[in-house]
């Protein structure tokens, strides 16, 4: 079981590929295979030990981007950004959510309000939340924040993780 890719803005950005290589490397058994069920504090341990193997990889295998967690980029907003990463170039936004459309849209808008005025690269990484969460809808809404960030010349993916082992 590892992070799905199912939506990129580009297909010329080699920065993109090698997080994208990256992310679905992550073995993700040992985190989603039985979340479902548990209490919120439960899931929200299991979450963190995910995106700290993110970030572990992302550092191990990308070593020229200072990769940090729960980075705040306003110190007048509690808005912190799960996986954070910056070179001279560019900032990598990592958001980790369950499979929710409205989160989704809500994080893109905001962080990238928020975040510095450079080259952007933000990534939504869905796990499976309950059965009346719709994956198809959160797709759709990886199209749409797809589209708007090719609009503002950023790049943006969005992968889901299975919940079937």
């Amino acid at each position: 079981m590892h992070p799905h890719l199912q939506v990129k803005s580009t297909n010329n950005d080699a920065f993109l590929e090698s997080i994208i290589s990256v992310i679905e490397s992550v073995d993700c058994k040992e985190y989603f295979s039985n979340h479902l069920g548990k209490s919120q504090s439960d899931q929200k341990v299991i979450v963190a030990g995910f995106q700290s193997a993110i970030c572990d990889a992302l550092a191990a295998n990308i070593p020229s981007t200072k990769w940090e967690l729960e980075y705040r980029p306003s110190k007048s907003s509690r808005d912190s950004v799960d996986i954070f990463g910056s070179d001279e170039y560019s900032v990598i936004a990592i958001e980790l959510d369950k499979h929710r459309a409205d989160q989704v849209a809500k994080k893109f808008v905001s962080r990238v309000a928020i975040l510095p005025e450079t080259k952007v690269y933000y990534i939504s990484l869905c796990y499976p939340g309950t059965a009346n969460m719709s994956k198809p809808e959160v797709i759709k809404y990886f199209g749409f924040c797809s589209n708007l960030a090719k609009r503002m010349d950023n790049v943006y993916a969005g992968f889901t993780v299975e919940s079937k082992t």
